[in-house]
C-alpha cells in the first residue's frame, strides 16, 4: 500500500470515528432518475443491500437540495444530510437482502431543509435493484413411474383411476378493516424544535398526511404546513419541526392509510392543536 493510500485510509477511518459525514464517491454504474438524483445498489455480505444516492437537483426554483429521503419497498422512510453541492453522496442500507435473482425497490426524494413551515422537496422517484444470480428453479428429476394419466384421472399403483371429487371448504370470512390504530401527540416545545410523535398499533405500514393551519395574522408565519411520512407496522415515527417559537396556535389534522393500498379505509385520524 502506498503512503498516499494509507493516509486516505486513516482519514476515512478517523471521520467515521468522529461521526463526520463521509463523502462516498459516486459509482460509474449509477442510474439517473427522473427527479435529478441517481442510484446505484449492490449486495454487501453481512450488511445487506447498500445503495449510493448521488446527483444534485434543484427545488423551489433554484435551491440546491441539502437532504435526501429514501425508503425501501415503501416502508420506513429515512432522511440523510446530502451536501451534494460539495460532491457528497448518501448511503442507504436495507439489511434484508433478497436472494439471487430477487429484487428490491428504493424510492428517493431530494429536499431543501427549512424551518417549522416545512421543507421544499422535489418529486419521488423509484429504482428497482435485482440481485445478481439465477432465480430459475432447479429442474425436478423425472418421475420413476412413466405412466401418465389423462385429465380427470390419477395414478393408483400402476394404473389410472378416476380422480376423487373435490369438495370446496367454507369461504373465508372477510377480514374487517383496521381502524383507530393511530395515536399522535406533540412533545414539549423546545427552544428551536418541536416533535410530533405518531404510534401505529396495526400490522399494516401506514402512510400519513399531516396538515397544520396557523391561527395567526403574522405574515412571517406560514398559513398551512403539510408533510407526508410513513409509520411502520406496530411501530412509531417522530416528525421534527425546526425553527423559532412565534407563540402561534396550529390546528393539526393527521390522516393515515394503508401504505399498500389494499385497505381503503383510514387506519386512523387524529385532530389536535399545539401552540409554539
Amino acid at each position: 500500500m502506498t503512503t498516499r493510500a494509507r493516509v486516505l485510509q486513516r482519514v476515512a477511518f478517523s471521520a467515521a470515528i468522529a461521526g463526520l459525514p463521509t463523502l462516498w464517491a459516486a459509482p460509474a454504474n449509477a442510474v439517473p432518475l427522473s427527479n435529478g438524483l441517481d442510484v446505484s445498489c449492490n449486495v454487501e455480505a453481512g450488511t445487506g443491500v447498500v445503495c449510493t444516492i448521488g446527483g444534485c437537483p434543484r427545488v423551489h426554483g433554484d435551491y440546491v437540495v441539502d437532504a435526501v429521503h429514501f425508503n425501501f419497498n415503501g416502508t420506513g422512510q429515512e432522511e440523510r444530510d446530502f451536501k451534494c453541492i460539495n460532491g457528497q453522496t448518501a448511503r442507504a442500507v436495507d439489511d434484508i437482502a433478497p436472494p439471487p435473482g430477487g429484487s428490491t425497490s428504493i424510492a428517493v426524494q431530494g429536499c431543501r431543509k427549512k424551518t417549522v413551515e416545512g421543507d421544499w422537496c422535489g418529486p419521488w422517484a423509484d429504482y428497482k435493484f435485482t440481485v445478481p444470480g439465477d432465480a430459475a428453479p432447479k429442474a425436478k428429476p423425472a418421475p420413476g413411474n412413466p405412466i401418465k394419466c389423462s385429465p380427470g384421472r390419477v395414478l393408483d399403483g400402476d394404473h389410472c383411476v378416476a380422480a376423487p371429487a373435490e369438495h370446496p371448504g367454507p369461504a373465508a370470512a372477510p377480514t374487517p378493516d383496521v381502524t383507530n390504530a393511530i395515536q399522535a401527540s406533540f412533545g414539549d416545545p423546545k427552544l428551536s424544535t418541536l416533535a410530533f410523535n405518531v404510534t401505529n398499533t396495526s400490522n399494516l405500514t401506514a402512510t400519513c398526511n399531516y396538515t397544520a393551519k396557523a391561527n395567526s395574522l403574522n405574515p412571517l408565519v406560514a398559513k398551512t404546513t403539510t408533510r407526508q411520512f410513513n409509520v411502520p407496522a406496530n411501530g412509531t415515527h417522530t416528525e421534527t419541526f425546526n425553527g423559532a417559537p412565534t407563540f402561534t396556535t396550529y390546528s393539526v389534522e393527521l390522516s393515515c392509510k394503508d401504505a399498500s393500498g389494499k385497505q381503503k379505509a383510514e387506519l386512523g385520524h387524529v385532530s389536535t392543536s399545539v401552540t409554539w
